[in-house]
């Protein structure tokens, strides 16, 4: 125990120690701080315009570029739309033309009009609310030409119907947008640290400090304070992200959207915290013992990469299935892949925290989570034992399974 002490705090102190990952560590909080104040710039920025901006219809109350047909058009139609910007449908061209507006109508008839802009924006809505406005006026014309009284009809049509939605289970919708950031996180974390187990591994290898190290300690104690080290590490730059994002959502919390702040508190519940960090802590823990031993089989710092090739893949995979269950987390495939440790530290949380999950079918998962690391430690173990003094070619897991045997 005191020897495996000795490891963890030797790797843990080079971990910490390093610029790159303070500098790296530090400006990452920064930009978080700064994401979760975001709402707070708009508030202070954006705020005025947007207010000054939205007329009753809930579209922008800026003018509208308007072009008539003719007289009689524009006496009908000014009124509710506006007064005619130009004369003529080439005066409007020329004007968008040397950009002295953005865009511009001409209104042909009641059920007929002609966009004119530059260029072609996804963002703009200034044609939606214009359409919209010609539509209705042109609706009131029809219901008053037939006898009908328009803002009567108008009062049917728009007659709300009062509903109440009850969710027995849980809201999917509501933790969507925080399982995918979560996903995200745990995705970058596990490619990042796990390849740098395994380039430590391969680099004590090249450098023949394997040998040494395990003439004055074991394999066990080596492998187990290094996979230590590097996940606890991983872990507190986690953490210190997640301390600053609550920092940031705490200091500017008064300036969240009620949408957002009735997201965030009836999503992550503390049932749904503690799913997350058993199955992200074993995934993540379970991911380091197979890249440490991936990375014990090269000769070479080099032919790292080409080692964890397989498990990058299998990886991969599991992000997509985790994907699917932000989606859509009731089908079969998501249930099964929910029981596959490498792939359930994504989808069984994702699972919990969006849809209705017996506590036997959580129990299950979490026990083949555990046995799957326990199984998997060992074996990572015996490979970094029997990979510590073999050097020249690359071992393949063929031999590893037939040292099994010996």
């Amino acid at each position: 125990m005191l020897k495996l002490k000795t490891v963890f705090n030797f790797e843990l102190r080079g971990m910490l120690q390093k610029k790159s990952l303070l500098v790296t560590t530090g400006i990452m909080c920064v930009i978080v701080l700064l994401l979760t104040s975001i709402p707070t710039f708009i508030d202070l920025f954006g705020g005025e315009d947007i207010e000054e901006g939205t007329g009753e219809n809930g579209g922008t109350a800026e003018e509208l570029t308007l072009v008539y047909e003719n007289d009689e058009l524009s006496e009908a139609i000014s009124p509710v739309l506006g007064e005619a910007a130009y004369q003529t449908e080439a005066e409007l061209r020329e004007a968008v033309q040397n950009e002295e507006v953005a865009s511009g109508f001409v209104v042909e008839d009641y059920d007929r009009y002609t966009y004119i802009s530059y260029d072609s924006s996804t963002d703009a809505t200034d044609q939606m609310i214009f359409e919209a406005q010609l539509k209705q006026l042109n609706e009131n014309r029809l219901f008053e030409e037939n006898g009908m009284d328009s803002q009567r009809i108008r009062e049917i049509l728009n007659q709300p119907i009062e509903q109440e939605t009850v969710f027995l289970g849980k809201d999917a919708g509501s933790g969507t947008a925080i399982a995918f950031a979560i996903m995200i996180i745990m995705y970058l974390l596990i490619l990042l640290y796990g390849s740098s187990v395994a380039t430590s591994v391969a680099r004590e290898k090249d450098s023949r400090t394997m040998e040494l190290l395990i003439t004055s300690s074991n394999p066990r104690t080596l492998i187990l304070g290094k996979v230590g080290a590097v996940g606890l590490t991983g872990i507190l730059q986690v953490a210190s992200l997640i301390v600053f994002g609550v920092i940031g959502f705490k200091l500017n919390k008064e300036n969240y959207p009620e949408f957002l702040l009735d997201m965030l508190q009836g999503s992550m519940t503390m049932d749904v915290v503690l799913v997350y960090v058993l199955f992200s802590v074993l995934g993540y823990i379970l991911y380091l013992f197979i890249y440490a031993a991936l990375g014990s089989l090269v000769s070479k710092v080099e032919d790292v990469n080409s080692a964890v090739t397989p498990i990058t893949f299998l990886f991969v995979l599991a992000y997509f299935a985790a994907t699917i269950a932000t989606n859509a987390p009731d089908i079969a495939i998501v249930k099964v892949t929910s029981y596959i440790p490498f792939i359930s530290l994504f989808t069984m949380p994702i699972r919990y925290m969006l849809t209705s999950v017996p506590i036997a079918s959580l129990l299950v998962s979490s026990a083949i989570m555990l046995i799957t690391v326990v199984l998997f430690a060992w074996l990572s173990i015996h490979i970094y034992k029997f990979g510590a003094l073999n050097y020249g070619n690359r071992l393949k897991f063929k031999d590893v399974i037939q040292s099994f045997r010996k």
